[in-house]
This record gives structure tokens, sequence and C-alpha cells, in this order.
């Protein structure tokens, strides 16, 4: 899949030297995850291709766990910031991040935690030196309220330029082709609205662009062939 990425604290830095062997199993995670898609239950979208954060959750979670990427329990004093990190290896935090907005700050705020405090969280090796997050463009249709990278980049950029957080961060948007593309994508269909086993199908979309958004992404629409 198609991806960019925007870096801070330091971060492109980091990922060219240290981190380089551990960014370079995170792209070859990205580089053959396959569209997640499901139905919307949302008025006015029902039954309309959307982004599934679920589908691809499990399969960035089940890929780097092929590397050797585990998850990452928070310590208990930040368990109130949620209860783990998606993936770690060596010294690398990383978030699958497509849930609604605010959760970003969680993400955020436990690593700069854990960076401030050099502890070492098992099984990371070491003391956490920088956090990956992955989540999806504006482009994606998707649940109201969900985060995207364009939003994220914006405030991540705006704190960091504040000063208000030292960790290193790689945000990484995963990106639709071109309008007009057919999209080759995984139909992920549920039993239940929260429940995570469901059965996959291959579908073939086509895209189509729709108008700029408040940072600059189009919205898009996928209509099955």
């Amino acid at each position: 899949m198609d991806f960019e990425i925007k870096d801070f604290n330091g971060a492109a830095e980091y990922f060219a030297d240290a981190g380089a062997q551990r960014w370079a199993e995170i792209i070859e995670v990205l580089r053959y995850l396959h569209p997640q898609l499901q139905a919307s239950d949302q008025a006015g979208k029902v039954g309309q291709p959307i982004f599934d954060p679920k589908g691809t959750n499990a399969r960035l979670t089940s890929a780097a766990m092929a590397l050797g990427w585990a998850k990452v329990p928070v310590p208990r004093d930040l368990q109130p910031f949620g209860v783990d990190w998606d993936a770690g290896k060596g010294e690398v935090l990383a978030e699958w991040q497509f849930s609604n907005y605010p959760f970003l700050w969680n993400n955020i705020i436990r690593s700069e935690a854990v960076h401030q405090s050099q502890a070492t969280l098992p099984p990371l090796t070491a003391a956490a030196k920088a956090l990956i997050i992955v989540t999806k463009s504006g482009s994606w249709p998707a649940s109201n309220s969900t985060l995207y990278f364009e939003q994220a980049n914006a405030q991540i950029d705006t704190v960091t330029t504040l000063g208000v957080f030292q960790v290193p961060i790689r945000l990484v948007g995963l990106m639709l082709p071109s309008e007009g593309s057919v999209l080759e994508a995984d139909w992920n269909e549920y039993g239940a609205r929260y429940g995570r086993d469901g059965v996959t199908s291959a579908r073939r979309l086509t895209l189509t662009r729709g108008r700029a958004g408040q940072y600059g992404n189009h919205s898009t629409k996928l209509f099955l062939d």
C-alpha cells in the first residue's frame, strides 16, 4: 500500500541511523498491506464501502508479529491512557491509530512519559527512543470522527513546534491511489457491529475524488465494480 510520512522531534535522523532496521521492517509490513474495507452502517452511508479499522489493525499486527514485533503493555501508572501499544521492538514503539482522533494524544502522552523515564518496557530491549503512528489519509471514506493523517500532522506539528513533547515521532499515512484507479481490496463482513470475527472476500472498486477538505485532503467515493 502507498504511504506518506511526516517526522517530528528528530525522527528523520533517528530512523536514518539507529532506527533504520526497525523502520525497514515497518516498510515491509506496510508494503504488503492489502486495503481493508467494510460496509458503513451510519445514517446516510448505509452499505457504502468505507475503511475498515478492525481489519487493518489485525493485519498490521499479524504482519508485524511475523517480524518479531509484539504488543507492549502500558505501565500501571499510565493505564488511564490505555492498555498497550500495538507493537514494539528493540527501542521503537508503534501504534496503529484508526479510532476517534482524541486517542492520538493518549498514544503520544504515554509514549512521551516512557521516553522521559528511560524505563525499559518488555518486550522492548532498551528504553523507548521513538514512536511510529500509522493512520489513514482523510481521502479514505470512513466513519465519522475517525483520525486521519492530514489532521494528525497538523496537530502534532503545532504541539511539537511549541516544544510540548520531545519523543521522536514518525507519522505514517496510508494513501489511496489516484482518481479512476481500480482498488483491489478485502471486503470484511462482521456478525456484530463491534465483533472482531468476520468473513473476508475480494472486491474491486473504482475511486472518484471529491472536494478538498480542511487540511487539503480530498474525500473519495468507492464504487464496487
